[in-house]
């Protein structure tokens, strides 16, 4: 036992022992041990403290490092889990208070409350994929229990509500609204009813959770509230708890014309909620509802958003908050799946990843490693291209060069509309914007040519100019320097005429 430093009060105590008789002395040093015992355990405690009475297994099962460990949040739910198992309720009771108190995080910003529900509601925990209705009755046994034991417990009648909402969802099973039974719908409902009246009976307790406004808005989804209605019950939880994030998503996902919005408001409601913070934690906000699959799965449903602040918002995250292998492995999946592929942001983030790629993201580790494989090929061209088109752009906004971009496009389309008039045969539909880059020599004749689009007539173009490359031929006039780059961006209705003569 050791003290480092003796506060004011023990300090003068050995001071005054200087001047005490013998008789008296023992006492004194009595005292001062005593003190000093007590100070060490204050000591003590504060460097390791273990206010919830947690077992070693269960202590490391909530201290996985999501920077490093991509299972590191399913690792927690499963902890939680096994302690609901074992019907521990004082000690979820006392973890849940703790980090919804300090709103603790794990590396990367994923709130710790919001991964301890994921423990409670759901009956099957990774890697486990489909519960049984066994399962599910035993997951309710036991938080109907908890509920009953533990009256005040906010924690356990959010579980509850989610746990229904959950069932509910089994009910109705994952087909398209019209291949579920009459029955299943009946079930459905009566589920979702089910997670209401539990939701609204919390309110009564002196404890509040953000996770409830979470629930109670998945419930509004369900039951196609008025979206004036269900905007209200979100901006009462974004006041409440302005960082919790989860509410946005939900609220982003009900706006979606699948569900109750129309086109173009998910888009709004997450530009207006993280233009409203701004800087970078606006972006990170933005980042944190557009990560998900349910708000963007890079298919024909999702939101137009810009990719770049997405982007932005993982970057000004993990200046924040610290890395996340969720957080990348998201990124990942949007660079490649959400809009044209940008495969320097994908080679760049899955390098980073390594080997711990997300089961829920890929689904496959033969997808993973294909797309990181990929992208690896594909970025050093990217950039290269990125390069010539900022090159070309610098060229373009000089006078000399506005003057010889005009030369060389009429020219270009010359040539391109030759091959239309040749090779457009059997081709219904003009329409669409490509893109030329040329690196062109001292005296006019071509060093590069690459269109990026597809289809006769541009394969007809492309041969035309390497011949002119190969015969060393010139092509357009003399550029201000050399080699110069020329970008041209056209559209294919400006030769729907050519093509009908």
């Amino acid at each position: 036992m050791s003290v480092a430093i003796l506060p004011k009060t023990l300090s003068r105590f050995v001071r005054t022992f200087r001047n005490v008789h013998a008789p008296e002395a023992a006492l004194f040093v009595v005292v001062i041990f005593a003190l000093a015992s007590q100070l060490a355990v204050a000591a003590d405690q504060k460097l390791a403290p273990n206010p919830c009475k947690l077992e070693d297994a269960e202590i490391e099962g909530l201290d996985h490092d999501l920077s490093v460990d991509v299972l590191a949040t399913k690792e927690y739910a499963n902890t939680i889990a096994n302690m609901l198992r074992r019907e521990q309720f004082e000690k979820i009771d006392c973890v849940a208070d703790q980090v919804r108190s300090t709103k603790e995080r794990f590396s990367g910003g994923t709130w710790k409350i919001h991964e301890l529900y994921r423990g409670l509601f759901e009956p099957v925990q990774y890697p486990a994929t489909h519960a049984t209705q066994e399962d599910w009755k035993q997951l309710f046994r036991q938080l109907e229990l908890w509920q009953t034991q533990r009256p005040k417990s906010i924690t356990a009648r959010v579980a509850l509500a989610h746990a229904y909402i959950n069932y509910a969802y089994d009910a109705r099973g994952d087909g398209f609204a019209q291949t579920v039974s009459d029955s299943g719908w009946k079930l459905f409902e009566e589920r979702i009813a089910k997670a209401r009246l539990i939701l609204e009976k919390a309110t009564a307790l002196p404890v509040t959770c953000p996770e409830w406004y979470v629930a109670m808005l998945l419930v509004a989804q369900n039951q196609s509230w008025e979206i004036d209605q269900a905007r209200a019950l979100y901006d009462e939880g974004e006041r409440r708890e302005p960082g919790y994030y989860y509410d946005a998503r939900v609220f982003a996902a009900y706006l979606l014309p699948k569900w109750s919005g129309r086109e173009g408001d998910t888009q709004h409601f997450i530009e207006e909620v993280s233009d409203r913070v701004g800087g970078d934690q606006g972006d990170i906000l933005y980042f944190q509802i557009a990560a998900v699959d349910y708000v963007v799965c890079g298919c024909e449903d999702s939101p137009k958003l810009s990719r770049e602040r997405i982007v932005r918002g993982l970057e000004a995250s993990e200046k924040r908050y610290g890395v996340s292998m969720w957080n990348l492995n998201r990124v990942a999946y949007l660079a490649i799946y959400y809009g044209p592929p940008d495969v320097i942001v994908a080679d760049k983030v899955m390098s980073r990843i390594g080997e711990q790629w997300d089961q829920e993201t890929w689904q496959e580790k033969e997808k993973f490693d294909t797309m990181k494989e990929w992208a690896a090929k594909s970025a050093p061209y990217q950039l290269k291209k990125l390069q010539m088109e900022a090159s070309a752009d610098a060229n373009s906004k000089t006078p000399d060069g506005i003057r010889y971009h005009a030369s060389v496009e009429k020219t270009y389309r010359g040539i391109l509309q030759e091959c239309v008039r040749t090779d457009s045969a059997g081709i219904e539909t003009w329409q669409g914007k490509f893109e030329v880059l040329l690196t062109i020599g001292a005296q006019g004749t071509i060093e590069d040519n690459k269109i990026y689009a597809m289809g006769p007539v541009v394969v007809c173009t492309y041969h035309k100019l390497l011949n002119l490359k190969e015969q060393q031929a010139k092509a357009f006039a003399a550029p201000p320097q050399a080699p110069y780059l020329v970008r041209l961006d056209l559209d294919w209705a400006d030769f729907a005429p050519v093509a009908s003569r």
